[in-house]
Protein backbone atom coordinates (compact mmCIF):
# COMPACT_ATOMS: atom_id res chain seq x y z
CA UNK A 1 0.00 0.00 0.00
CA UNK A 2 1.81 3.29 -1.04
CA UNK A 3 1.92 6.35 1.04
CA UNK A 4 -1.59 8.43 -0.33
CA UNK A 5 -3.37 5.00 0.29
CA UNK A 6 -2.29 4.65 3.70
CA UNK A 7 -3.17 8.45 5.02
CA UNK A 8 -7.09 7.95 3.02
CA UNK A 9 -7.05 4.55 5.35
CA UNK A 10 -6.36 6.55 8.18
CA UNK A 11 -8.83 9.45 8.11
CA UNK A 12 -11.93 7.97 7.17
CA UNK A 13 -13.89 10.89 6.99
CA UNK A 14 -11.44 12.09 3.57
CA UNK A 15 -13.55 11.47 0.77
CA UNK A 16 -12.77 11.31 -3.13
CA UNK A 17 -14.12 14.49 -3.93
CA UNK A 18 -13.17 16.95 -0.84
CA UNK A 19 -10.98 19.65 -1.12
CA UNK A 20 -9.62 21.44 1.65
CA UNK A 21 -7.76 24.58 0.76
CA UNK A 22 -5.02 26.46 3.53
CA UNK A 23 -3.47 28.39 0.19
CA UNK A 24 -4.77 32.40 0.82
CA UNK A 25 -4.84 34.64 3.95
CA UNK A 26 -8.72 35.48 3.43
CA UNK A 27 -10.96 36.58 6.28
CA UNK A 28 -13.38 33.14 7.25
CA UNK A 29 -17.37 34.08 6.92
CA UNK A 30 -17.83 34.72 10.25
CA UNK A 31 -15.24 37.36 9.94
CA UNK A 32 -16.77 38.95 7.13
CA UNK A 33 -20.27 38.65 9.03
CA UNK A 34 -19.35 40.28 12.06
CA UNK A 35 -18.42 43.12 9.63
CA UNK A 36 -21.34 43.43 8.12
CA UNK A 37 -23.44 43.30 10.92
CA UNK A 38 -21.70 46.79 11.70
CA UNK A 39 -22.34 47.72 8.60
CA UNK A 40 -25.98 46.72 8.66
CA UNK A 41 -26.50 48.64 11.99
CA UNK A 42 -25.85 52.26 10.07
CA UNK A 43 -27.42 53.96 7.26
CA UNK A 44 -24.80 54.56 4.26
CA UNK A 45 -23.56 58.67 4.41
CA UNK A 46 -23.66 60.47 1.30
CA UNK A 47 -21.80 63.67 2.64
CA UNK A 48 -19.39 63.94 5.01
CA UNK A 49 -16.98 66.50 5.76
CA UNK A 50 -18.47 69.50 3.71
CA UNK A 51 -18.10 66.81 0.21
CA UNK A 52 -20.66 65.26 -1.25
CA UNK A 53 -19.61 61.66 -1.59
CA UNK A 54 -21.57 60.66 -4.39
CA UNK A 55 -19.50 62.85 -7.02
CA UNK A 56 -15.56 62.70 -8.61
CA UNK A 57 -13.58 65.03 -6.72
CA UNK A 58 -11.44 64.78 -3.48
CA UNK A 59 -8.84 62.29 -4.86
CA UNK A 60 -6.75 62.38 -1.57
CA UNK A 61 -9.66 61.00 0.28
CA UNK A 62 -11.91 62.53 2.66
CA UNK A 63 -10.20 63.93 5.95
CA UNK A 64 -12.18 61.48 8.18
CA UNK A 65 -11.05 58.78 6.11
CA UNK A 66 -7.52 60.30 6.06
CA UNK A 67 -7.79 60.48 9.83
CA UNK A 68 -8.93 56.64 10.08
CA UNK A 69 -5.96 55.42 8.03
CA UNK A 70 -3.44 57.85 9.99
CA UNK A 71 -4.89 55.78 13.45
CA UNK A 72 -4.23 52.09 11.51
CA UNK A 73 -0.83 53.40 10.37
CA UNK A 74 1.04 55.45 12.64
CA UNK A 75 1.11 58.75 10.92
CA UNK A 76 0.34 61.70 10.02
CA UNK A 77 -2.85 62.60 8.81
CA UNK A 78 -2.21 65.54 6.65
CA UNK A 79 0.34 63.12 4.59
CA UNK A 80 -1.87 59.72 4.70
CA UNK A 81 -4.40 59.42 1.39
CA UNK A 82 -6.92 57.67 1.90
CA UNK A 83 -7.83 55.78 -1.62
CA UNK A 84 -9.45 52.13 -2.89
CA UNK A 85 -9.82 48.70 -1.73
CA UNK A 86 -6.53 47.82 -2.47
CA UNK A 87 -2.64 48.73 -0.93
CA UNK A 88 -1.53 46.02 -4.01
CA UNK A 89 -2.81 48.09 -6.21
CA UNK A 90 -1.46 51.34 -4.23
CA UNK A 91 1.99 49.88 -4.67
CA UNK A 92 1.55 49.02 -8.42
CA UNK A 93 0.54 52.25 -8.87
CA UNK A 94 3.39 53.76 -7.17
CA UNK A 95 6.08 51.48 -9.33
CA UNK A 96 4.11 52.95 -12.25
CA UNK A 97 4.70 56.66 -10.65
CA UNK A 98 8.53 56.26 -10.02
CA UNK A 99 9.12 54.82 -13.60
CA UNK A 100 7.22 57.40 -15.79
CA UNK A 101 6.93 60.38 -13.29
CA UNK A 102 10.17 59.64 -11.14
CA UNK A 103 9.19 60.74 -7.30
CA UNK A 104 12.08 63.55 -6.05
CA UNK A 105 14.08 60.45 -4.36
CA UNK A 106 13.05 57.57 -6.32
CA UNK A 107 13.24 56.94 -10.06
CA UNK A 108 13.10 53.81 -11.28
CA UNK A 109 14.72 52.69 -14.92
CA UNK A 110 15.15 48.96 -16.60
CA UNK A 111 18.11 47.86 -14.63
CA UNK A 112 16.12 48.85 -10.95
CA UNK A 113 16.53 46.29 -8.48
CA UNK A 114 14.96 45.48 -5.43
CA UNK A 115 16.10 43.75 -2.04
CA UNK A 116 13.15 41.76 -1.06
CA UNK A 117 12.89 39.69 2.61
CA UNK A 118 12.50 36.00 2.19
CA UNK A 119 10.41 33.90 2.66
CA UNK A 120 7.97 36.86 1.84
CA UNK A 121 4.61 37.68 0.12
CA UNK A 122 4.41 36.21 -3.12
CA UNK A 123 2.03 39.14 -4.76
CA UNK A 124 5.15 41.57 -3.93
CA UNK A 125 7.11 39.36 -6.02
CA UNK A 126 4.94 38.92 -8.78
CA UNK A 127 4.27 42.56 -8.76
CA UNK A 128 8.10 43.50 -8.99
CA UNK A 129 8.58 40.45 -12.00
CA UNK A 130 5.83 42.15 -13.59
CA UNK A 131 7.73 45.45 -14.12
CA UNK A 132 10.79 43.60 -15.00
CA UNK A 133 12.27 44.85 -11.52
CA UNK A 134 15.38 42.36 -11.04
CA UNK A 135 14.92 40.68 -6.52
CA UNK A 136 17.66 40.24 -5.05
CA UNK A 137 16.28 37.60 -1.86
CA UNK A 138 17.65 38.30 1.93
CA UNK A 139 16.35 36.04 4.40
CA UNK A 140 15.01 36.62 7.64
CA UNK A 141 17.39 35.31 10.91
CA UNK A 142 15.48 33.79 14.15
CA UNK A 143 14.48 37.30 14.57
CA UNK A 144 14.20 39.36 12.00
CA UNK A 145 15.54 40.20 8.58
CA UNK A 146 19.29 39.69 7.60
CA UNK A 147 20.75 43.69 8.53
CA UNK A 148 24.31 43.08 7.33
CA UNK A 149 23.26 41.47 4.47
CA UNK A 150 21.18 44.28 3.46
CA UNK A 151 23.82 46.83 4.12
CA UNK A 152 26.01 44.44 1.98
CA UNK A 153 24.29 44.51 -1.03
CA UNK A 154 23.11 48.14 -1.31
CA UNK A 155 26.55 49.08 -0.29
CA UNK A 156 28.79 47.32 -3.24
CA UNK A 157 25.72 48.48 -5.68
CA UNK A 158 24.07 51.53 -6.81
CA UNK A 159 21.23 49.79 -9.16
CA UNK A 160 19.59 48.44 -5.92
CA UNK A 161 16.63 51.14 -5.81
CA UNK A 162 14.40 49.50 -3.69
CA UNK A 163 13.24 47.41 -1.06
CA UNK A 164 10.21 45.74 0.09
CA UNK A 165 8.98 44.86 3.98
CA UNK A 166 5.91 43.78 5.89
CA UNK A 167 6.93 45.13 9.51
CA UNK A 168 4.55 44.08 11.59
CA UNK A 169 3.51 40.41 11.40
CA UNK A 170 5.44 39.43 8.13
CA UNK A 171 3.84 37.44 5.49
CA UNK A 172 4.42 34.31 6.09
CA UNK A 173 7.25 34.59 9.16
CA UNK A 174 5.19 36.63 11.18
CA UNK A 175 8.17 38.65 12.13
CA UNK A 176 7.55 42.39 14.14
CA UNK A 177 10.60 44.96 13.12
CA UNK A 178 12.25 46.25 16.32
CA UNK A 179 12.87 49.92 16.20
CA UNK A 180 16.19 49.26 16.46
CA UNK A 181 15.76 47.15 13.63
CA UNK A 182 13.88 49.45 11.85
CA UNK A 183 16.64 52.18 12.18
CA UNK A 184 19.48 49.84 10.60
CA UNK A 185 17.32 49.15 7.75
CA UNK A 186 17.10 52.99 7.27
CA UNK A 187 20.76 53.28 7.76
CA UNK A 188 21.67 50.65 5.08
CA UNK A 189 20.18 52.45 2.24
CA UNK A 190 22.09 55.42 2.91
CA UNK A 191 24.82 54.80 0.27
CA UNK A 192 21.36 54.61 -2.93
CA UNK A 193 18.81 56.88 -0.78
CA UNK A 194 19.26 59.46 -3.57
CA UNK A 195 17.03 56.57 -5.73
CA UNK A 196 15.69 54.73 -3.61
CA UNK A 197 12.10 53.73 -2.14
CA UNK A 198 11.32 52.01 0.94
CA UNK A 199 7.82 49.81 0.30
CA UNK A 200 6.44 49.48 3.89
CA UNK A 201 3.49 47.50 3.62
CA UNK A 202 2.04 47.70 7.34
CA UNK A 203 -0.82 45.06 6.65
CA UNK A 204 -1.22 43.98 9.93
CA UNK A 205 -0.82 46.91 11.72
CA UNK A 206 -3.68 46.07 13.87
CA UNK A 207 -3.83 42.57 13.95
CA UNK A 208 -1.76 41.27 17.17
CA UNK A 209 -3.51 38.00 18.30
CA UNK A 210 -1.02 37.83 21.00
CA UNK A 211 1.07 40.69 23.15
CA UNK A 212 3.23 41.95 20.30
CA UNK A 213 6.10 44.91 20.88
CA UNK A 214 5.13 48.25 20.39
CA UNK A 215 6.72 49.84 17.13
CA UNK A 216 7.42 53.70 17.43
CA UNK A 217 6.34 55.81 14.12
CA UNK A 218 8.27 54.17 10.91
CA UNK A 219 7.82 58.02 9.54
CA UNK A 220 9.55 59.45 12.83
CA UNK A 221 12.65 56.83 12.16
CA UNK A 222 12.65 57.81 8.26
CA UNK A 223 13.03 61.45 9.48
CA UNK A 224 15.97 61.28 11.86
CA UNK A 225 17.56 59.22 9.55
CA UNK A 226 16.91 61.48 6.67
CA UNK A 227 14.92 59.20 4.36
CA UNK A 228 11.52 60.44 4.55
CA UNK A 229 11.36 60.93 0.94
CA UNK A 230 12.04 57.29 -0.06
CA UNK A 231 9.60 56.05 2.39
CA UNK A 232 6.16 55.05 1.19
CA UNK A 233 3.79 53.10 3.57
CA UNK A 234 0.85 51.22 2.75
CA UNK A 235 -2.30 49.27 4.52
CA UNK A 236 -5.94 48.94 3.97
CA UNK A 237 -8.62 48.00 6.05
CA UNK A 238 -9.44 44.47 3.84
CA UNK A 239 -8.81 42.06 6.82
CA UNK A 240 -10.45 44.89 9.31
CA UNK A 241 -13.70 44.93 7.76
CA UNK A 242 -14.68 43.50 4.10
CA UNK A 243 -11.80 41.90 2.18
CA UNK A 244 -13.56 42.75 -1.18
CA UNK A 245 -14.49 46.38 -0.36
CA UNK A 246 -12.25 47.88 2.11
CA UNK A 247 -10.12 51.26 1.98
CA UNK A 248 -6.28 51.56 0.82
CA UNK A 249 -3.84 54.07 2.46
CA UNK A 250 -0.74 55.47 1.70
CA UNK A 251 1.54 57.64 3.48
CA UNK A 252 4.65 59.35 2.21
CA UNK A 253 6.21 63.30 2.22
CA UNK A 254 4.04 65.31 0.82
CA UNK A 255 5.60 66.34 -2.52
CA UNK A 256 5.65 62.00 -3.23
CA UNK A 257 2.00 62.36 -2.22
CA UNK A 258 1.49 65.63 -4.69
CA UNK A 259 3.31 63.77 -7.50
CA UNK A 260 1.43 60.89 -6.90
CA UNK A 261 -2.41 62.19 -6.69
CA UNK A 262 -1.19 64.07 -10.79
CA UNK A 263 -0.31 60.35 -11.95
CA UNK A 264 -3.67 59.18 -10.02
CA UNK A 265 -5.29 61.81 -11.91
CA UNK A 266 -4.92 59.90 -15.08
CA UNK A 267 -6.51 56.71 -14.01
CA UNK A 268 -9.86 57.80 -11.77
CA UNK A 269 -11.22 60.74 -11.08
CA UNK A 270 -12.05 59.89 -7.36
CA UNK A 271 -11.70 57.43 -4.73
CA UNK A 272 -15.10 55.61 -4.05
CA UNK A 273 -15.80 58.31 -1.17
CA UNK A 274 -19.21 56.34 -0.65
CA UNK A 275 -17.35 53.32 1.10
CA UNK A 276 -14.76 55.63 2.77
CA UNK A 277 -17.91 57.62 4.56
CA UNK A 278 -19.19 54.12 5.68
CA UNK A 279 -16.29 53.24 6.91
CA UNK A 280 -15.20 56.21 8.84
CA UNK A 281 -18.75 56.45 10.39
CA UNK A 282 -18.69 52.39 11.41
CA UNK A 283 -15.11 53.81 13.17
CA UNK A 284 -17.06 56.26 15.01
CA UNK A 285 -19.06 53.88 16.22
CA UNK A 286 -17.66 51.19 17.04
CA UNK A 287 -13.41 51.38 17.76
CA UNK A 288 -10.93 49.81 15.83
CA UNK A 289 -9.37 48.15 18.98
CA UNK A 290 -12.92 46.79 19.87
CA UNK A 291 -13.42 45.49 16.16
CA UNK A 292 -10.12 43.64 16.16
CA UNK A 293 -10.56 42.36 19.97
CA UNK A 294 -13.79 40.42 18.50
CA UNK A 295 -11.91 39.25 15.43
CA UNK A 296 -8.94 38.03 17.73
CA UNK A 297 -11.56 35.71 19.42
CA UNK A 298 -12.29 33.77 15.68
CA UNK A 299 -8.75 33.90 14.59
CA UNK A 300 -7.01 32.53 17.84
CA UNK A 301 -8.45 29.82 18.45
CA UNK A 302 -7.11 28.44 14.82
CA UNK A 303 -3.70 29.93 15.21
CA UNK A 304 -3.70 27.76 18.34
CA UNK A 305 -4.59 24.42 16.79
CA UNK A 306 -2.24 24.71 13.74
CA UNK A 307 0.58 25.69 16.21
CA UNK A 308 -0.47 22.29 18.60
CA UNK A 309 0.03 20.31 15.21
CA UNK A 310 2.95 22.12 14.33
CA UNK A 311 4.91 21.62 17.75
CA UNK A 312 4.24 17.81 17.65
CA UNK A 313 5.75 17.60 14.32
CA UNK A 314 8.95 19.94 15.70
CA UNK A 315 9.08 17.63 18.37
CA UNK A 316 9.72 14.49 16.09
CA UNK A 317 12.60 16.97 14.51
CA UNK A 318 10.44 17.06 11.09
CA UNK A 319 10.29 20.70 11.09
CA UNK A 320 11.10 24.52 12.15
CA UNK A 321 7.94 27.10 12.64
CA UNK A 322 7.38 30.36 13.19
CA UNK A 323 5.32 31.24 16.50
CA UNK A 324 3.54 34.27 14.43
CA UNK A 325 1.75 36.78 17.60
CA UNK A 326 -0.45 37.75 14.96
CA UNK A 327 -0.71 38.35 11.29
CA UNK A 328 -2.33 35.37 8.93
CA UNK A 329 0.10 32.81 8.48
CA UNK A 330 2.25 30.25 9.46
CA UNK A 331 5.63 29.64 7.94
CA UNK A 332 6.65 25.58 7.99
CA UNK A 333 10.54 24.95 7.16
CA UNK A 334 10.67 21.11 6.64
CA UNK A 335 14.01 19.96 8.21
CA UNK A 336 14.10 16.77 5.26
CA UNK A 337 14.39 19.84 2.52
CA UNK A 338 10.95 18.40 0.44
CA UNK A 339 8.77 21.02 0.83
CA UNK A 340 7.36 20.10 -2.54
CA UNK A 341 7.17 16.02 -2.14
CA UNK A 342 4.85 17.23 1.00
CA UNK A 343 2.96 19.91 -1.39
CA UNK A 344 2.15 17.25 -4.01
CA UNK A 345 1.22 14.30 -1.53
CA UNK A 346 -1.04 16.72 0.27
CA UNK A 347 -2.86 17.76 -2.91
CA UNK A 348 -2.96 14.22 -3.92
CA UNK A 349 -5.30 13.49 -0.61
CA UNK A 350 -7.48 16.76 -1.13
CA UNK A 351 -5.61 19.44 0.73
CA UNK A 352 -4.38 22.10 -2.04
CA UNK A 353 -1.22 24.59 -0.54
CA UNK A 354 0.54 27.09 -2.46
CA UNK A 355 2.84 26.14 -4.77
CA UNK A 356 6.63 25.22 -3.54
CA UNK A 357 9.05 28.50 -3.68
CA UNK A 358 5.79 30.71 -3.69
CA UNK A 359 7.21 32.93 -0.84
CA UNK A 360 10.43 33.69 -2.84
CA UNK A 361 11.30 35.73 -5.86
CA UNK A 362 10.78 33.73 -9.00
CA UNK A 363 9.55 30.55 -7.38
CA UNK A 364 12.90 29.76 -6.07
CA UNK A 365 13.36 28.22 -2.64
CA UNK A 366 16.74 27.39 -2.53
CA UNK A 367 16.33 24.91 0.32
CA UNK A 368 12.80 23.58 -1.03
CA UNK A 369 11.56 23.85 2.48
CA UNK A 370 9.09 26.34 3.09
CA UNK A 371 5.56 25.96 3.19
CA UNK A 372 3.02 28.46 3.85
CA UNK A 373 -0.04 27.95 5.66
CA UNK A 374 -3.04 30.11 6.15
CA UNK A 375 -5.41 29.06 8.62
CA UNK A 376 -7.54 31.71 8.95
CA UNK A 377 -10.72 30.95 6.29
CA UNK A 378 -11.47 27.15 7.42
CA UNK A 379 -14.30 26.84 10.31
CA UNK A 380 -12.30 25.08 12.96
CA UNK A 381 -13.43 21.68 12.45
CA UNK A 382 -12.20 21.76 8.47
CA UNK A 383 -9.18 23.26 9.90
CA UNK A 384 -8.16 20.62 12.52
CA UNK A 385 -9.05 17.86 9.45
CA UNK A 386 -6.37 19.93 7.14
CA UNK A 387 -3.69 19.58 9.86
CA UNK A 388 -4.42 16.12 10.44
CA UNK A 389 -3.75 15.51 6.68
CA UNK A 390 -0.64 18.11 6.39
CA UNK A 391 0.52 16.19 9.55
CA UNK A 392 0.17 13.01 8.23
CA UNK A 393 2.05 13.05 5.43
CA UNK A 394 4.96 15.22 6.52
CA UNK A 395 5.01 11.89 8.68
CA UNK A 396 4.61 9.50 6.04
CA UNK A 397 7.50 11.04 4.07
CA UNK A 398 9.76 11.37 6.51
Amino acid sequence: MNILDQIKQELPWLGDNELYDLTRGKPSPNQLLLSQKLIESISQPFEMDGVDLRNYGTPEGINSARALGSIILNTEEDKTLALDNSSLTLMHQILACSYFLGFSSSKLTPESKFICLVPGYDRHFKLLENFGIEMISVPFLENGPDIEKIKEYISKDNSIHGIVCVPRHSNPTGHTFTDEQVDHIFKAIQPNKDNFMIIWDNAYACHDLKETIKQSSASSIAHTNGVENNLFILGSTSKITLAGAGISFISSAAKNLDCFISYRNSLTPAPNKMNQGLHTKIFSKVSITDHMTELKKLILPKFELVESYLLNLKKMNLCEFTSPTGGYFFSFESTNNNAEEIINACGEVGLKLLPVGSCFPYLRDPNNSNIRIAPTFPNIEDLEKCMEIFSKVVIKLN
